[in-house]
């Protein structure tokens, strides 16, 4: 297996465009517009991370409810990115916050929001290296210290 590029489908095509564009910093790779010249498929790239996104159905009057449910992604990002500085400006261009950027026990910074059809994204930063034989879960479940 060389790669493994997730496609999602949503609910509006400009709108997930623009958002990942705009707000997350991805950038479209290409476009296939369908016969009425509508969007039917969309590639997106940030860094080595690619995205591909289409339409959830053509007829406006299927439910919606269910995108995003129970998916999401975890983006890292490169060495040299600071990532706090990437959450402001994606919280200053509107994107919906669930998690503040927070240090998790296995050596990584990261920080969720939700995009136009409710996937879940987290992004993220290795800041530490975790020496796993010495990994506790319980020390980790009672958050106790070092």
């Amino acid at each position: 297996m060389k790669s493994l590029i997730p496609t999602i489908s949503v609910a509006d095509m400009e709108t997930s465009v623009a958002f990942y564009n705009e707000v997350l910093g991805f950038e479209t790779t290409f476009t296939l517009p369908g016969p009425d010249g509508r969007l039917v498929h969309a590639g997106l790239r940030r860094g080595a991370s690619d995205l591909m996104i289409g339409p959830l159905d053509r007829d406006p009057t299927v439910h919606r409810d269910g995108l995003g449910a129970g998916i999401s992604f975890y983006f890292t990002v490169d060495d040299d990115e600071d990532l706090d500085a990437y959450f402001d400006r994606v919280q200053a261009a509107g994107a919906a916050v669930f998690q503040e950027p927070t240090d998790q026990f296995w050596g990584h910074r990261d920080w969720g929001i939700t995009d136009p059809d409710g996937y879940k994204l987290f992004i993220s930063k290795e800041t530490k290296t975790v020496d796993w034989s010495e990994w506790s879960p319980e020390r980790e479940l009672v958050g106790s210290a070092d």
